[in-house]
């Protein structure tokens, strides 16, 4: 599976967005991280934003199961659950 990633420009970031990238490695060996958008080929996005603004623009993102956006470090929580759903 491929999980494509788009970060935010880092203008306010309030927490290691690092981590989150980190943490999916870590979980999910069999994943492939992208960070050069390409929806032919995202199976799964994940936009994370360092703050709750979220405003990074991702309207031309998709991916075939979803997409997720990520605003603070307990959010990773969600995308776990979220991954392991779609993969099965």
């Amino acid at each position: 599976m491929d999980i494509c990633i788009k970060y935010c420009g880092g203008c306010n970031p309030r927490y290691d967005r690092k981590k989150i990238v980190d943490k999916l490695k870590c979980d999910f060996k069999d994943i492939n991280i992208i960070t050069q958008i390409d929806n032919e080929k995202c199976d799964f996005v994940v936009i994370i934003a360092g703050c709750t603004s979220a405003c990074v623009n991702h309207d031309s993102i998709e991916g075939k199961y979803g997409k997720l956006i990520i605003k603070n470090i307990r959010d990773y929580l969600k995308l776990r659950e979220t991954l392991v759903s779609v993969i099965k």
